[in-house]
């Protein structure tokens, strides 16, 4: 049998509700995508548009599974919610920029013209980019006190 530290069990968990968040996220998206009329948001572009609203739907996702399931959390704090909000705002800002960066030069440059699914690519980047900056996030900064429980009882157990 396997056994894995609590860190990885914690990285695989967030690794699941952020695959079933991503698929929130892309549905969304490309749902939004598809059915906004051309140059609705002219000022910012239907595709920032679009990110940020598949983005948060994505985060509603994340917050809930990851408080009960990753975090072992049974009932969340005004300052964890806070954290969480304050931690996927930046995040989004991240995640946004970074779509728009790549849909930039995959759309832009030349030498890149031959990429397929230029959203996808843009899309997976800029998830990818997010999860990083969102696991240490509430590792270390929303769920730290919680994480840091967990550790003691564990360590309590295994005394025992």
């Amino acid at each position: 049998m396997i056994v894995l530290s609590r860190w990885k069990k914690q990285l695989v968990k967030f690794a699941l509700i952020g695959s079933l968040a991503l698929l929130v996220d892309l549905g969304c998206y490309y749902v939004l995508i598809n059915i906004l009329p051309e140059k609705a948001f002219s000022l910012v572009g239907n595709e920032v548009v679009a990110k940020s609203i598949s983005f948060l739907c994505g985060l509603s996702v994340t917050y809930f599974f990851n408080r009960s399931w990753t975090w072992k959390q049974k009932g969340g704090s005004r300052g964890q919610l806070y954290n969480f909000i304050v931690l996927y705002g930046l995040s989004l800002i991240l995640n946004v920029t970074a779509n728009s960066f790549f849909l930039f030069l995959l759309h832009g440059q030349e030498y890149l013209a031959w990429v397929p699914k230029k959203y996808l690519v843009a899309f997976i980047g800029a998830a990818g980019i997010s999860a990083v900056m969102t696991f240490l996030g509430q590792k270390f900064w929303v769920f730290r006190a919680a994480s840091k429980a967990i550790k003691r009882a564990s360590k309590r157990d295994a005394s025992n």
